[in-house]
């Protein structure tokens, strides 16, 4: 009995120890889930972090590679969230999700048709020409309309038609003079009052006028992309990652009415890695030199085959280098020397 008893509680110290363990890897393992890397580093693992945004003129001659005609990677992405392949977000934050059709009034061409907006025709501009003032009165007749009409165009006024007895057209020639019935021999036939035709509608008008079509800006239109990403040192494996977070689309300051360049939606890297792998022969970094070798576009972001200058780095105010120096010209020169500085603190941290 007594072993019975010392076999059973051994047992069940090893259950316990088994439970705990895979309790705390379980709890270890969601602690160092990152939702935007394609490929997260555990906590304990990182040495060094900065967060770095990078701006990609993708016209540039190094970056037109995933840029050639009909393989844009800005199409790719906006159609991949209007498929509801990918998610799209309103900023680089990725908290706040964009539906399809928010997504489509985002990169609607402005004033396509000349007229009026929606807003400006409910608030009743552009409305047709009354024909009632608003108390029910009718319109008064235009006094050169009427001498218009009183003259038939050869110099003769017409008499009053009073004392003109009407006539009519009996289809066969010139009209007679309407007879009189008996015992109505010196009566007139009363005339009838002219038949006023009501003003048409236009059916142009802005009321009716509907926009034939809502033109969107073309992917090639669509030139800037924004990355966001951390530049980590990974103690156990020794070497620096750039660890892409998130890619947005930017509209460039040249397609806006204001000139100033505008968010147009912010992507997880995780879920465009995915995108892209899920069709390599489609999704391609163009190779220009040779199409044999046409890479993937996840490929060419883990072999860093683009460039993109460092416009903002972590900092407490949040402040980008156009925001720190005065001047784009300055904030050039301190965003290429700052790149150099990342580089020789990368080699520094290799001593450890």
């Amino acid at each position: 009995m007594t072993r019975m008893n010392g076999k059973t509680i051994a047992w069940s110290l090893i259950s316990l120890s088994l439970g705990t363990g895979a309790a705390f890897a379980q709890e270890k393992e969601d602690s160092t889930a990152n939702q935007f890397s394609s490929r997260p580093i555990a906590d304990g693992d990182v040495m060094m972090k900065r967060t770095l945004w990078r701006r990609v003129d993708l016209k540039e001659k190094q970056n037109i590679a995933m840029f050639s005609k009909n393989n844009e990677i800005t199409r790719y992405l906006l159609e991949a969230a209007k498929a509801g392949l990918i998610d799209a977000y309103t900023n680089d934050s990725c908290t706040t999700k964009i539906t399809a059709d928010e997504l489509h009034k985002r990169i609607l061409i402005p004033n396509q048709t000349a007229g009026l907006s929606a807003e400006e025709i409910a608030a009743g501009f552009g409305e047709a020409t009354k024909t009632d003032d608003g108390w029910g009165a009718k319109p008064k007749a235009d006094p050169a309309k009427q001498a218009a009409a009183a003259d038939d165009g050869w110099g003769n006024t017409k008499k009053d038609a009073k004392k003109e007895v009407a006539q009519e057209d009996d289809g066969w020639g010139p009209p007679k003079k309407k007879t009189t019935k008996k015992g109505t021999k010196n009566q007139v036939a009363k005339e009838e009052p002219p038949v006023v035709e009501q003003p048409k509608v236009d059916s142009t008008s802005f009321e009716t006028q509907v926009a034939s079509t809502e033109e969107e800006y073309f992917p090639e239109q669509l030139s800037i992309i924004e990355l966001r990403e951390d530049w980590t040192f990974d103690k156990k494996r020794s070497r620096l990652y750039n660890d892409v977070q998130t890619v947005s689309i930017i509209l460039p300051s040249e397609q806006t009415a204001t000139g100033l360049e505008l968010p147009v939606a912010s992507f997880r890297w995780k879920d465009a890695e995915r995108l892209f792998r899920s069709d390599p022969k489609k999704y391609i970094w163009y190779n220009t030199h040779n199409t044999a070798q046409n890479k993937n576009l996840a490929d060419a972001f883990d072999l860093r085959l683009f460039y993109g200058r460092i416009t903002k780095f972590s900092n407490a105010k949040d402040q980008g280098f156009l925001d720190i120096y005065s001047g784009e010209k300055e904030a050039l020169i301190k965003s290429l020397n700052y790149e150099q500085e990342l580089m020789e603190l990368e080699h520094g941290l290799w001593e450890y």
